[in-house]
């Protein structure tokens, strides 16, 4: 299993100049998770425009093509990697143009809600060959299915995940000395976020269940001055990142919330951008690189712990290895879609693609 902000491991539009780079759905424990409608919605911009077409039409090309352009004008923006393909774009936020773009097929299946107004369909399948995939029917359809197969089994083995995982966190939530913890947190609280809100919360994923493993996104970790590293602690780390939730809303204070990607109603890390301070839970030698770090064991009963222990190793590993099942069932259905890809890129006019390509880029950039 692969935990990484290696820049290998990443679409390259990420790591552009001006580019903050987030997934905005998961391969969760409950199915595919989508913050979509959040992060897309249409009253938050002046344009949306959606792009439909099949695998390998060119939809993500497209969105780093344009994303490329904005970041050549010196513009900054929010670059959204592939829930399942770390190599490949979902979307993107160019916030001073008001202007977002998205893929808009399934999974994540998106349609305008004010078309014409705001919302704006782009079809790249108006430019593939329909009999030249047709020619292919059965192989596309066999890949198409064993692309699905490979998907079902690894929500099943998610799921198995995260209930083991949420069989640590029942202990951790009785073990839990909860009024030293709101203590110790207010007063960290206090000392490091300062400055007035407008009580905006915000949602995105940095950490996704891959192709290509488990990947991490360094977004924040460059965008911060303060990194407040919190340490797991047999699940105790996560009930101490509920309080400095349940801190910012009460205070006000402008935050992104970005879930656990395996337990999205949990939460791994908070950011607060005005005063760029970030909490994360944190392991090994991230937590030692933390400006100030959180020792979650100082917040918990050692005794209950101790006598848990043999359940929350096991739980443990079991999350470990259904992790790995998981992740390798996503690698082979990714394996798969490239292959239905090459299919739909042989029956594409990719003169077509270049030309809608343009008339996009006039719209956006004028």
């Amino acid at each position: 299993m692969q935990n990484s902000a290696d820049k290998s491991s990443v679409h390259p539009a990420v790591l552009r100049e001006g580019a903050h780079g987030y997934f905005a759905s998961s391969n969760s424990g409950g199915g595919f998770y989508s913050l979509y409608d959040e992060v897309f919605g249409e009253k938050n911009f002046e344009h949306v425009y959606i792009l439909k077409g099949g695998p390998g039409t060119g939809k993500s090309t497209l969105i780093d093509k344009i994303a490329a352009h904005a970041s050549s004008l010196g513009l900054e923006t929010d670059v959204f990697v592939c829930s399942s393909d770390n190599k490949s774009l979902d979307g993107l936020i160019i916030h001073e143009l008001g202007t977002a773009i998205l893929d808009g097929t399934a999974p994540h299946t998106f349609d305008p809600s004010y078309p014409g107004v705001v919302g704006e369909i782009v079809n790249l399948g108006a430019t593939w060959d329909s009999k030249k995939l047709a020619g292919n029917r059965g192989e596309i359809f066999r890949a198409i299915t064993g692309k699905s197969e490979n998907y079902a089994r690894a929500y099943r083995l998610l799921s198995c995940a995260a209930t083991a995982k949420r069989d640590i966190l029942s202990v951790a939530g009785t073990a839990v000395l909860y009024e030293k913890m709101s203590v110790s947190c207010a007063r960290l609280f206090a000392r490091n976020i300062s400055s007035p809100g407008t009580g905006r919360v915000s949602h995105r994923f940095i950490t996704g269940n891959t192709c290509g493993g488990v990947i991490s996104l360094g977004t924040i970790d460059d965008l911060c001055e303060t990194k407040i590293t919190v340490s797991e602690s047999g699940g105790i780390g996560y009930f101490y990142l509920d309080e400095v939730k349940k801190l910012a809303i009460s205070k006000g204070a402008d935050c992104m919330i970005l879930p656990d990607p395996l337990l999205p109603d949990t939460t791994e890390a908070v950011y607060f951008p005005a005063d760029k301070v970030f909490y994360k839970i944190a392991s090994g030698e991230e937590y030692e690189e933390g400006n100030i770090r959180v020792n979650c064991a100082r917040f918990a009963d050692t005794e209950l712990l101790r006598k848990n222990r043999v359940r929350l190793r096991f739980s443990a590993r079991i999350v470990e290895t259904l992790m790995e099942e998981a992740l390798s069932s996503i690698a082979a259905a990714g394996e798969i879609h490239s292959g239905i890809e090459e299919f739909y890129k042989e029956a594409m006019n990719f003169d077509g693609v270049t030309e809608i390509l343009g008339r996009l880029d006039e719209k956006i950039f004028g």
